[in-house]
């Protein structure tokens, strides 16, 4: 990533590349169909765009994120950040023109659901879950994550163990923890990979 192309003013995801750099062309050496909830300013989206697909071949990158901010945001700056995400994705976008990327702005739950009333269940190759922070938010999105991903595709859920705050429905983990008990043998976590992030194999419909 050209980090003086780009513009960021927080950094939750370069700690991640190096293991997402690693583990992609194992798990999703074609991917061809991604899928973000949660895009800020765009870090992880670019990387995405950089990384996770390959060069001059035919690829969707659909990113959704109601840039009105979570509970750890200061809502009033989230205009310019969502600013800094539509600069930071023209700017990778420019030298591929082989990568469509979809931007929804919506409630992931809405957009989600219309994605799949529109046909695109059980197709994506990758989906990043890292919107909503709340146990039922991260929930009802993975419950809807499950339902675009294609057998064989691989969801991953961010901030696994975020403990910003004491009250643990105000985390994720219960929400995963949750999605994970009642979907087995559905998903299968896969090992290997630091816990600060939950890889999840779909195996079945």
């Amino acid at each position: 990533m050209a980090e003086a192309a780009y513009e960021f003013s927080e950094d939750w995801f370069s700690a991640n590349a190096p293991i997402w750099a690693q583990v992609f062309p194992q798990l999703l050496p074609n991917a061809t169909k991604l899928l973000e909830i949660g895009s800020y300013e765009g870090r992880s989206t670019v990387w995405m765009m950089e990384h996770a697909l390959a060069a001059n071949t035919p690829a969707s990158l659909f990113c959704i994120d109601t840039w009105q901010g979570g509970i750890e945001h200061d809502r009033a700056a989230m205009p310019v950040i969502e600013a800094r995400f539509d600069r930071n994705v023209a700017l990778a976008k420019a030298p591929r023109p082989w990568l469509q990327v979809h931007k929804i702005k919506s409630p992931s739950r809405l957009a989600m659901a219309k994605l799949i009333a529109e046909g695109h269940g059980a197709s994506f190759d990758f989906i990043y879950v890292d919107g909503g922070h709340h146990a039922f938010e991260v929930l009802g999105d993975l419950v809807l994550a499950f339902d675009l991903c294609r057998r064989g595709g691989v969801i991953v859920c961010d901030d696994y163990l975020w403990d910003l705050y004491d009250n643990p429905l105000a985390t994720p983990k219960i929400g995963i923890d949750a999605f994970v008990n009642c979907y087995a043998p559905r998903v299968k976590p896969l090992n290997g990979i630091p816990l600060y992030q939950l890889w999840l194999r779909k195996l079945a419909d």
